[in-house]
């Protein structure tokens, strides 16, 4: 039997304004036009705080959310969820979730850069960069009980809440929460060797989703099968979690102009000169077919959802060659 074709999202490269190769309306008219194609079901933003500065990700989805009804919204992924005010952010969340009626899905993450952008984004936020990831964790428990419109009451280490009370809370009773962690360094693809089993198990013990990106399709196969398995042995549906794979596209007719498009991209995007190899990893870059025999090489793997980022400066012409000439492709291939 041919396994199903993993679910399409559009990444919204909010870093635009800041670059100067689109305006906020431009990625709104995205958002919309993903939705209109019929193709993607999610629509995602990135999001970030005082490292790589961009369009604030929760007032891009409203504004996506205003002009949408049918796709999901969430961001890819919320590097600033430990240095937001959780308050603040619950509460901005929920009144997403209203403005979108329902459809919002939130995905934690630590965030990324260089050690120096985290040590000074940590100094001014008052959140020291080694203490991100245990903050994460019990961040998301806060979030699900601040969402739950009951008085809160949590006394942790890094919370300490009595009787508060979000209103109005989100549209649905629970908010899919997810986490984005990932295997390999962003700017050298490195990996331990090892799965981080450990991490891997608290997002199937915790977790509604995991979001990762730069993995083979043999390694993602192998990592959610250790969430799926967490999440059994503590008694949860493994069959409930759902899970997205972000991964960077450039369509040109010729794979090393693509590749190098993408490079020139993304070294704007993160600050980051990533090698043409470490581009290439995480790249579904060349002809239609062959960037479309990426994305199907995932097929089997587990993935559920594919959140495509566009890798141009030139971002109206590569959305409309991967609707007109690369997701046809999928659709319809082996």
């Amino acid at each position: 039997m041919t396994p199903p074709t993993p679910g399409f999202g559009l990444i919204l490269s909010n870093r635009a304004p800041v670059l100067d190769y689109g305006a906020a309306a431009d990625l709104v008219g995205f958002g919309v036009a993903a939705e209109a194609s019929g193709l993607f079901d999610t629509v995602w933003s990135g999001d970030a705080f005082l490292t790589n500065p961009r369009l604030d990700a929760i007032t891009l989805l409203a504004a996506v959310a205003a002009r949408t009804r049918t796709v999901r919204l969430g961001p890819a992924c919320m590097g600033s969820f430990t240095q937001r005010g959780v308050l603040d952010l619950a509460y901005q969340w929920a009144s997403l979730d209203q403005i979108a009626s329902g459809r919002t899905v939130m995905v934690a993450c630590t965030g990324g850069g260089s050690s120096e952008a985290w040590d000074r984004e940590g100094r001014h936020t008052g959140v020291d960069p080694a203490e991100r990831r245990a903050l994460m964790w019990e961040r998301i428990e806060v979030m699900r009980a601040l969402w739950s419109g009951e008085p809160v009451r949590f006394s942790g280490r890094y919370h300490d809440l009595e009787g508060v009370r979000i209103v109005p809370t989100p549209a649905r009773t629970h908010i899919p929460i997810w986490a984005a962690t990932n295997i390999t360094r962003l700017a050298t693809g490195v990996s331990s060797g090892r799965m981080p089993a450990r991490t891997l198990a608290t997002v199937g013990r915790l977790c509604d989703g995991w979001m990762t990106h730069s993995v083979s399709p043999r390694a993602f196969t192998e990592a959610w099968e250790h969430i799926l398995a967490a999440a059994a042995g503590c008694g949860r549906d493994p069959e409930a979690l759902d899970n997205a794979l972000v991964i960077n596209l450039c369509v040109r007719d010729s794979a090393a102009e693509a590749l190098e498009e993408s490079r020139e991209f993304l070294a704007d995007y993160y600050g980051i000169r990533f090698s043409a190899e470490r581009t290439g990893e995480w790249t579904a870059h060349g002809p239609p077919e062959a960037c479309a025999e990426r994305l199907i090489s995932y097929r089997a793997s587990g993935v559920r959802h594919l959140a495509i980022r566009l890798t141009s400066r030139d971002q109206a012409g590569q959305f409309d060659r991967l609707v007109d000439e690369v997701l046809p492709l999928v659709s319809g291939g082996s």
